[in-house]
């Protein structure tokens, strides 16, 4: 998703169709609430280990994290299971959590293949996330004709 590359092929191959595969786009939205999430944590002293800590939860798919088996966490008091330990942390921050939800609704319509759900997410207008993943939702939609989420 990078233009001047998209120029170069389309002069180079004009017969060739450019597609934006699943891959590039998880790979987009990922980092973005990867650097959403340490922004934040930067900034929040007392949850600061435990989001640097748990970060691979965060990009899971929310219905792949662990809900039933509860197990001590480092950083916690308390046994947790791994749905309690995102939900703490996304409610210490009001943008972490839009974050998070966005990144979610897309991880959803790119798993489901549902490009209705992708453009709907696309086409919404977010105001409580940081300009991380509101760079990427608008990389996403200037690209929009070249995603092919129903590949593969």
């Amino acid at each position: 998703m990078y233009s001047p590359y998209i120029s170069l092929v389309k002069t180079t191959f004009p017969n060739a169709n450019i597609i934006i595969d699943k891959f590039h786009i998880i790979q987009l939205i990922s980092r973005s609430l990867n650097k959403t999430r340490i922004s934040i944590m930067k900034n929040n002293k007392k949850n600061y280990n435990k989001m640097k800590r748990y970060w691979i939860l965060f990009l899971k798919y929310r219905s792949n994290l662990n809900s039933e088996k509860w197990q001590k966490f480092r950083c916690f008091d308390q046994l947790m299971t791994e749905v309690n330990v995102v939900d703490y942390i996304l409610y210490q921050n009001e943008e972490l959590k839009a974050t998070y939800e966005v990144y979610q609704a897309l991880l959803f319509a790119v798993k489901n293949k549902n490009i209705d759900v992708f453009n709907k997410v696309l086409s919404t207008s977010y105001n409580n996330i940081l300009d991380y993943m509101k760079t990427s939702l608008k990389t996403l939609n200037e690209f929009k004709l070249l995603i092919h989420i129903l590949v593969v």
